[in-house]
Formats: C-alpha cells, structure tokens, sequence
C-alpha cells in the first residue's frame, strides 16, 4: 500500500545495499538555490533520492553538494575548509528545507517532511561529504548512525585498499 501510494506521487522505489544494511529508496525532485559568483541568488531543480516516510535522509548528487559548500564558504569566509568530510545544516519542517544556520542561501526544498526529533519546527541534520551520492541526515537518528558507520569503514578500509594497491 505505502508503495502504491508513493508512486502515485511520482517516487520509484529503488534499494541498495548489501547483506542487512540496505537503503531503500525513491526518486524525487528538490529545488536547490545557491548563490552566484556575484552573491545572486539561482534556484534549479535537482535529482534526488529519499527514503520511507520514517525515515530521516536524503541523498543528493555530489555536485549540489560541492555547490552549497561553496555558497556557504563564500558567504562566511572564515571557519570553513574546502575540505570538510560533513557539514552541519539545519531542517525547516514547516517549510521542508536545509539550510545552513541562518543563512537564506543556500537551502534544497525538498517535497516531503521528515520525521521531527523534537517539538521544534527546526531540527539538526549533517551533510556528509563522501561517496557517489552525498547523504543529509537528521541527527540523533538511526538514518545518521548507518551514514557515520559506512563512511567510518569506508575511511578504515582506504589505508588497507593502497596498501594492497602495492601488491
């Protein structure tokens, strides 16, 4: 039923994943607006990927995640590196958008909620910075815990995949 319903919306279903840890997951569209090199403002519809209703993530092409990086670093100037593994957002439930503190821009409105960890309208999500489609997750979720323990292998593994490189 819950998956009907979904593609009536115009999600397709899509899972990854192997053994037990799996994502499911469906395509939807978001707006993104980020900033020009002249501080204008530029909106554009993206791709994206997010999940059950219960849920507490979405993925979003490397690309868009490069661009509000930019944007972000762009505007503050100080305290940010370009090579940052996560950044920390802000999610607007009455709105459905990230966004980065109490910056306008950038921010991606995406078509659904996701589920509130409090009471508040704003709850606190990370952008992580790594593998084909970077993920934005509300913190203190489950959704969080399987990004930091992939992406926590992922960096464990990279030393012993050169060393076998070398062999």
């Amino acid at each position: 039923m819950r998956y009907s319903l979904l593609q009536r919306y115009g999600f397709k279903r899509r899972i990854v994943g192997l053994n037990s840890w799996y994502r499911s997951f469906h395509e939807a569209k978001a707006r993104v607006t980020t900033l020009d090199p002249k501080g204008l403002p530029i909106s554009y519809e993206t791709e994206i990927r997010v999940g059950e209703p219960h849920e507490a993530y979405i993925y979003i092409d490397p690309g868009v995640g490069r661009a509000i990086k930019s944007s972000i670093i762009q505007q503050i100037r100080e305290g940010l590196t370009r090579n940052l593994e996560k950044l920390s957002l802000d999610f607007n439930h009455k709105s459905n958008y990230f966004a980065y503190k109490n910056l306008p821009f950038p921010r991606i409105n995406i078509p659904q909620d996701l589920p509130r960890q409090t009471s508040s309208n704003i709850s606190p999500a990370t952008l992580w910075f790594s593998g084909n489609w970077y993920a934005i997750t509300l913190d203190g979720t489950p959704d969080e815990s399987f990004e930091r323990a992939s992406r926590d292998s992922a960096s464990e593994l990279k030393g012993a995949l050169e060393k076998l490189k070398d062999h």
